[in-house]
């Protein structure tokens, strides 16, 4: 990040019901280590401070603070919402704890362009990506007025912001494999051996 660029936080999404692994996502082995911890060490020289969205105290070993979700069961929309409720960054790059491909690059590609912006998504291939985007801390009112309406639907709550979709195939050396989520046994399974 620039000198003078805005403060941007890092938030990852890790509370999840995990229906389909069967057991904690960002726990579960991946090439060797738990899944989170790809993503922790991509994300760390991105953003000022990394901070887990859990119920889950299992989290804590990573050494990074974990919070609670503020509303429980309401999917990702109650992530976010805790995430903008708990941070001091005007901005905060946020992720689900099941994508162990992302980059450093590609994340950093995201936070530049997104100073203007209230969110910005990253988008491939017309597939719009909620949970690898910029949130600004100035969306947390809206947001909580939007839960308040039960919508969370989080392709649908974007729109309410002055959003910003960023199509990474202008990044140079982007790979989609970034956005891959590993969701089930066989997806792990599948995708073990990809790691670059």
């Amino acid at each position: 990040m620039k000198n003078n660029s805005p403060t941007v936080n890092g938030y990852i999404l890790a509370g999840g019901k995990s229906s389909r692994m069967g057991e904690d996502k960002g726990l579960i082995l991946f090439n060797g280590k738990p899944m989170i911890t790809h993503m922790i060490e991509q994300l760390k020289p991105a953003v000022k401070k990394i901070t887990i969205v859990s119920n889950n105290k299992a989290y804590e070993q990573f050494g990074l603070e974990v919070i609670n979700d503020l509303i429980f069961d309401i999917g990702p929309a109650g992530g976010i919402l805790t995430a903008l409720s708990h941070t001091n960054a005007d901005y905060n790059f946020i992720c689900s704890c099941d994508m162990p491909f992302i980059k450093t690059e590609a994340i950093n590609f995201l936070i530049q362009q997104s100073f203007d912006f209230e969110i910005t998504v990253a988008v491939d291939q017309d597939k719009i990506q909620p949970l690898f985007a910029v949130y600004s801390k100035s969306c947390l009112s809206e947001w909580k007025n939007q839960i308040q309406k039960n919508n969370f639907k989080l392709q649908e709550l974007i729109n309410h912001f002055n959003l910003q979709k960023l199509e990474m195939k202008n990044m140079k050396s982007f790979d989609e494999i970034i956005f891959t989520n590993v969701n089930s046994k066989s997806e792990l399974e599948q995708h073990q051996q990809k790691e670059k």
